[in-house]
């Protein structure tokens, strides 16, 4: 064998074992094992206004299921909730901003870092100001709910056709114990489907304990996406988005979802709530299993901890059971496809 060809040789051998060559490292790579590092939707993402940051900072464990991990009822919960928000048990809890500029400043940098465009819910000022930092990465949306905000569908009409209102929601009936067929709620499904506008319906849990001291109206039943069924075939143009999932009523949901195949739903914060595993094997891998890996998509629920959004984008990616195209689509194709905006 001739030098040159020898050398040749000892040169592929190389690279074959030491991984020399970054495309035959990526190839080499499972499909399941890739990070997703395309551009984010972020389906759940608040605005706040500058009198709703505490001026003490805020811990948040995770996950947050563990954050009160027993309770006897003879004390006040809010008094131990807010106790552990002080003074957590966790090694590595986040701590809320105090100021409006940190709080803008920590979400630009988790903006930046991950490309990510986000829906943006809250009052029409917190919204505002907010878009108002990031013009061309925010879509606005508003929250509401009937009896507390009061916002009449004339109003919700005008606000569409006048103020770049693009979402209806997150709609937060849930908290004072109104159920997604009210009939308190057609006019505003009506409205969405006749502007084709999309709602984002919050189904799902709150905080731990949230009847207990934060809103005693609120009902875990009203999560059951069971109770979509005759909104569905009232109003089935409609563009529709379970925040939160429906968790924890995992089979009703696809029950619904493959019935309804214009029902969409975004994780909502829900991966950072419990342990990964049960997360994993309890909610997200059995709705992709049964199919409808089309229809979820990502969202951190980002209130005033912005590097939740870190979290939450982790949670996916180290998913084993995933595949990158599925990843892409959680994080990305879904919701683009939902929103209408342009995708793969």
């Amino acid at each position: 064998m001739k030098p040159s060809v020898k050398n040749n040789v000892f040169l592929a051998i190389c690279i074959c074992l030491l991984g020399c060559s970054p495309s035959t490292k990526e190839k080499s790579e499972p499909n399941q094992k890739r990070a997703y590092q395309g551009p984010i939707i972020d389906m759940h993402l608040h605005a706040l206004e500058e009198n709703e940051l505490s001026p003490e900072p805020m811990a948040m464990c995770t996950p947050l299921s563990t954050i009160v991990q027993h309770f006897d009822p003879q004390n006040d919960f809010g008094d131990v909730f807010w106790g552990k928000a002080a003074n957590p048990d966790c090694e590595n809890p986040y701590w809320s901003p105090v100021t409006y500029e940190e709080y803008v400043e920590r979400l630009s940098n988790q903006v930046e870092k991950y490309n990510i465009t986000a829906i943006t819910s809250g009052s029409l000022p917190a919204t505002k100001k907010l878009i108002s930092h990031f013009p061309d990465k925010f879509i606005r949306g508003i929250q509401f709910r009937i009896n507390r905000d009061s916002i009449p569908v004339d109003s919700l009409q005008s606000l569409i056709e006048t103020e770049g209102l693009k979402v209806l929601g997150e709609i937060s009936n849930q908290y004072v114990g109104i159920a997604p067929n009210d009939p308190k709620m057609f006019p505003y499904y009506a409205l969405a489907e006749e502007m084709d506008v999309p709602v984002l319906l919050h189904m799902g849990s709150g905080l731990p304990g949230t009847p207990l001291f934060l809103n005693p109206e609120y009902q875990v039943a009203h999560s059951n996406p069971l109770l979509l069924e005759e909104v569905l075939k009232k109003y089935p143009k409609m563009r529709i988005s379970i925040a939160h999932y429906g968790e924890p009523f995992i089979d009703e949901l696809i029950a619904m979802m493959y019935h309804y195949p214009q029902l969409y739903v975004d994780l909502g914060g829900i991966q950072w709530c419990y342990p990964r595993e049960y997360l994993y094997q309890s909610h997200l891998k059995k709705m992709v299993d049964a199919g409808f890996g089309k229809r979820i998509m990502f969202g951190s629920d980002m209130i005033i901890w912005p590097e939740l959004i870190d979290e939450s984008i982790a949670i996916i990616n180290d998913a084993d059971f995933l595949t990158y195209e599925q990843k892409a689509d959680i994080f990305y194709n879904n919701a683009a496809r939902f929103l209408r905006l342009p995708h793969d």
